[in-house]
């Protein structure tokens, strides 16, 4: 199983992708929603990780 670090930048790189296929003008809203939904999951990995290395019982 991936690592939460390995997940984050797998996604970093995914929304880096995201943002160099963006054109200047009328993005699809495919492209929108790809980027939406690729930042909530890092978001919700972010806030995993930060709890995970906030707890005293972490191994």
């Amino acid at each position: 199983m991936e690592s939460i670090d390995g997940k984050i930048a797998v996604l970093r790189s995914k929304i880096e992708d995201v943002k160099k296929r963006w054109p200047f003008h009328s993005p699809k809203p495919e492209l929108f929603q790809e980027l939406e939904d690729l930042e909530l999951e890092l978001e919700k990995l972010l806030k995993q990780k930060n709890a995970r290395d906030a707890s005293p019982n972490r191994s």
